[in-house]
C-alpha cells in the first residue's frame, strides 16, 4: 500500500494554485494510490484542461513529490519523466 502524505508535502507556487482548475476541489482527490485507478483518473479529469497544467507538471517534476496526482500525472509518471530527460541530456553530453 503506498504511503500518504501531507498536503503540506507539495510546495506549489501561489499562483499556479489561484488559476488552477483544482482550486476548489478536495485536496485528497490528488492523494490517491496509483493502484487505485478509478481515483487516478478522478484526478486526472480535473487536470485535463487546466491553464495551468504545464506550470503544475514543472513544479511537480522539481518538487520530486511521491504522492500527489500533479500536472495531469502520477508520481510514476513523473520518475519516467525526469528519466527520459536525464537520459537524453547524458545522450547529448
Amino acid at each position: 500500500m503506498a504511503e500518504r502524505a501531507s498536503r503540506s508535502t507539495v510546495r506549489l507556487d501561489a499562483n499556479v494554485i489561484q488559476r488552477a482548475a483544482c482550486a476548489g476541489a478536495d485536496p485528497e482527490t490528488f492523494f490517491v494510490r496509483e493502484a487505485d485507478t478509478a481515483a487516478v483518473e478522478l484526478a486526472k479529469d480535473i487536470c485535463r484542461g487546466c491553464p495551468v497544467l504545464r506550470e503544475c507538471l514543472m513544479q511537480g517534476l522539481r518538487s520530486n513529490d511521491h504522492f500527489a496526482i500533479l500536472g495531469g500525472t502520477t508520481p510514476e509518471e513523473r520518475r519516467l519523466i525526469r528519466r527520459r530527460v536525464a537520459y537524453r541530456r547524458a545522450v547529448a553530453a
